[in-house]
Formats: C-alpha cells, sequence, structure tokens
C-alpha cells in the first residue's frame, strides 16, 4: 500500500516542469465549488490529518467541463501504528453553466468521499457530499470568490445539506479561505479557515483549521499540498 502512495507522490514532481496556475479553485476545504480543472490537465492533492493520516485525491479533465477523479484515504500512514486504507472514492463534476453579471457559474457533481471512516457502521464520521450542487461568482474586489451550494448523500432520509464560502487570492502567492459546512443544524455545522502559500503558481502548501469553535468536538489542523498540472 505504501508503494502506491510513494509512486504518486513521484508522479507530482515528476511532472513539475509541466505545471500550470491556479487560475480557478476547485474546491475549498471541504466543499467543491463550480470551477472545473481545465481539459487536459489534472490536480493532485495530499492532505495530512488527525492521527497521522494521509488522504491522496487526483481529478483530471477528461473532456472540456468535464472532470473525473478519485479520492484514497490511508489511516495511521505516518507514525507507528498499522496502516489501514479505506476503500477508494470516485468524484465527478460537470461545469454547466459559465455564469454571467448577476448570475454565478453552476456545476453540479458526485463527490464519495468522507472523513474520519467508522468501521462499525461501515460510513465516514463526517459523511460525504453525494451528490451536490455548486455555484460560485467572483465578488466586490479582484480574486475574492464566494462560493456555495447544496448537497444530499442519504437519499433514503432525503436530508439536503448546503455550504458556503469565501475564497481570496492575493497576487498568485498567498491564498485565505473561509468555509461553513453540512449547514443543517447550527450544532453539526462545521466552520472551517484555511491559509495557503503558492511555491511555484502549481504548487501550494495549506494550513487549516477544521471544525473551529463546535460544541462537544475537537477542532482539527490540516497540513494539505496540492498541484497542477498538464498532459
Amino acid at each position: 500500500m505504501k508503494i502506491f502512495h510513494v509512486l504518486l507522490f513521484s508522479s507530482v514532481f515528476l511532472t513539475f516542469p509541466f505545471g500550470i496556475g491556479f487560475s480557478s479553485v476547485t474546491h475549498l476545504i471541504d466543499t467543491p465549488t463550480a470551477d472545473v480543472v481545465d481539459h487536459y490537465a489534472f490536480e493532485t492533492s495530499f492532505r495530512f490529518y488527525s492521527e497521522g493520516g494521509v488522504l491522496s485525491k487526483a481529478v483530471f479533465g477528461v473532456f472540456p467541463r468535464l472532470n473525473i477523479g478519485f479520492g484514497l484515504d490511508t489511516e495511521h500512514y505516518i507514525g507507528t501504528a498499522p496502516v489501514d486504507m479505506n476503500r477508494p472514492t470516485l468524484n465527478v463534476k460537470l461545469h454547466f453553466f459559465d455564469g454571467k453579471r448577476e448570475l454565478p457559474a453552476l456545476a453540479v457533481g458526485y463527490d464519495g468521499q468522507g472523513y474520519f471512516f467508522d468501521d462499525n457502521t461501515d460510513k465516514y464520521t463526517q459523511r460525504e457530499k453525494g451528490l451536490y450542487l455548486a455555484g460560485s461568482a467572483e465578488i466586490i474586489v479582484p480574486g475574492l470568490s464566494l462560493h456555495g451550494g447544496i448537497n444530499i448523500f442519504d437519499f433514503s432520509e432525503d436530508d439536503v445539506y448546503s455550504f458556503t464560502g469565501l475564497h481570496y487570492l492575493y497576487q498568485d502567492t498567498i491564498g485565505l479561505v473561509f468555509e461553513w459546512d453540512n449547514i443543517r443544524s447550527m450544532r453539526k455545522s462545521r466552520l472551517n479557515i484555511g491559509g495557503a502559500y503558492f511555491v511555484t503558481p502549481s504548487f501550494s502548501v495549506e494550513l487549516i483549521g477544521r471544525d473551529l469553535w463546535a460544541a462537544g468536538r475537537k477542532a482539527e489542523r490540516v497540513i494539505r499540498m496540492q498541484y497542477r498540472g498538464s498532459f
């Protein structure tokens, strides 16, 4: 299992000379946006989370406006505990409306990646987005964008959740993110904040605080590295 991660990490740096910039943001911290990776391009990320876990995700621009990717969640990858790999997940996004002056860009998609897998229920404690509709628009000043949408992951209960967030990119070097996720009841919703430094236009390192100020839950510190390239 570790060989897979070594190969995945290696693929990022081997393709580094062919990188392209983050002209759009495909997701904030836990929530999607309406933006997609360009045709013939890809985006990879490695998220280092609690207790030595690593979540690897990749997205590919297989067709214009259509992205397809996967996620691979490995618990205790860093440390001395036995490595536990969870089943791979699928993500798909279709950008179907470019937006106009008073209307946001829109995308529909599916993301099967949740957080903190529970072996007893065979589900993630923080559930996946499932089917979602996302909208995005630049507001007020250049580089500041507003994102939001709705999602449903369990059609047997028909519970619809929502999410929203702000993203600001300063001179293609510093990125700031605020996100309010899992909005259905105040008690179960999550506030996430992150900051990113772009080492190059193609590669960024992010420091993230998840589930901040939640009642009865501990906040989480996360480091995420992202890289975008083209074929």
